[in-house]
This record gives C-alpha cells, structure tokens and sequence, in this order.
C-alpha cells in the first residue's frame, strides 16, 4: 500500500497484485525514484510454488497449474485409451466379419449373445497390467462395435430383426442369370427412352408449326389483306418435307382420306 500525502488530506491505492501472506508499502510518494524501484522489484518477484493468485475472486495454486507436458501426458493417455479397444485389429470390419460369422453360425441369436462371446473372445485375462476401469472400457468399446456391425449388416439386408431375435438371412450373390436379365432391361429402358425422345421432338415440331401459323395470320390480319376463305374445323395439317410430293385422296362421303408420300 501507498500513502499520498496532500494538502486536503490522504488518499489510499493499490499498487500492483496483492499477495496472500504478504504485504508490500511503500513510504515515498507517488512518481519517486525509490518508490519505482521498490514497484519494480515487487512486479518482477516471482510468487513460490504455493502462492494463491486471486484473479476475479478464484482461488489458483501455483502448483496446480498445468504446464506443456502435463497437457501432453493426457493428451497421449486419452490416444492410448481411445486406441486401447481398437488393439488386436478390432475394427468395424474385423468385428462385421466376426459377427456375421456368429450370426450365420447360429441362424437364430440375440444381440446380447453375440456380444457376450465376443466380449469372452476377445478377453485378456493374462493382462494384469490394466485397470478395472480399463478392462470395463473395452468390454463397453466391443459391445458399441457388435451393435454397430449389426446395424450394418442388417442395412445390407444380410440379417433381419424381429424384436430381440435376429435371424441370418444370407450373404447377396449375383448369378449370371440376373446379369442378363439386368442387361435386357436395361435394354427396354433405354429403348423405351428413345421413343419417348423421338416423340417430345416431334411434338416440339408441331408446336414450332402451329406459331408460325399463328404469326402469319397475325400478320394477314393486322394488313388488312386478311384471306376471304378459311380451314374449316376440325382439318388435318400434314408436315412433309420441303420437296417431297404428297397424293391425297378422299372417299366420297368425305369419311375416309388416304396420303401417298414419295419421300
């Protein structure tokens, strides 16, 4: 604590962090030679190991607090219990396989089956290095992949679930039957696509007709010049090539219209 004397009386302040245990005066004035050095030091004391900072009122021991290789030790135990359940190649597909061969093996079973074999299977007796609570960690790790296998292959429709019971169905094949019949219908398809192409561009034709027939006797109309005799409904519009010669013929009763095209 500082002491600022004045005319009108003392002002007290703060200078600098207050330490628990500990505490600092200074008997010059503010701006003085010895009070800058006195500051100085205090600033630049480091606190001992068992200092309390108070920071916004929390309480931080000097020795609690985590240094670079404290961060990394926990880092690489979190990648090394992470990895733990994954040891001896127990991943999703070795699991997959292991559990498809369980299902397939029984033709009826239960999730909790497969996964107490496995979890017996895959145990490690011998290792008394590890943990209660590691050991409970891989037994929970093999149990999560087991359901997450099951999930698989019943997505790829190899086994089924009624309930609790699960039941295998079979591995897919493919035969050279169903190739054939797969290529005949794709065959269909892309014929019937065609078609339906050759179709939309001949509707898009008589459409485009249709405008400009409707433009031209626009353009009539608004002349002034408009035709005295017209197509009377319903009529057939027939579209041929520019040269092609047409022969048309109609039967008496008007019924019956035959065309010739040479082209």
């Amino acid at each position: 604590m500082s002491r600022v004397g004045g005319g009108g009386g003392g002002v007290t302040r703060s200078l600098g962090p207050t330490f628990s245990g500990q505490s600092v005066s200074t008997s010059g004035s503010i701006g003085s030679p010895s009070s800058r050095s006195e500051l100085a030091q205090v600033a630049t004391t480091p606190p001992s190991d068992s200092t309390f900072l108070r920071l916004n009122h929390l309480d931080i021991r000097g020795d609690d607090a985590g240094s670079p290789g404290d961060v990394g030790s926990k880092k690489k135990k979190r990648a090394q219990r992470a990895a733990a359940g994954d040891k001896g190649g127990r991943g999703l597909r070795q699991f997959s396989m292991k559990v498809c061969e369980k299902v397939e093996s029984k033709g009826r079973t239960t999730y909790n089956e497969v996964a107490d074999e496995l979890v017996a299977e895959f145990a490690e007796p011998t290792n008394s290095t590890e943990s209660p609570d590691q050991q409970q960690y891989d037994e929970k790790n093999i149990r999560r992949r087991v359901y997450d296998a099951l999930n698989v292959l019943m997505a790829m429709d190899i086994i089924s679930k009624d309930k609790k019971e699960i039941q295998w169905k079979g591995l897919p094949h493919t035969s050279v039957n169903d190739i054939e019949e797969l290529k005949t219908e794709r065959s269909g398809l892309r014929s019937r696509i065609e078609k339906k192409a050759a179709y939309l561009r001949e509707l898009e034709e008589q459409f485009i007709g249709l405008q400009n027939l409707i433009q031209r006797n626009e353009q009539l109309y608004g002349s002034g010049n408009a035709p005295t005799g017209g197509v009377a409904l319903p009529f057939i519009l027939v579209q041929t090539r520019p040269h092609a010669t047409v022969e048309v013929e109609i039967s008496e009763d008007m019924q019956l219209v035959h065309f010739d095209f040479n082209r």
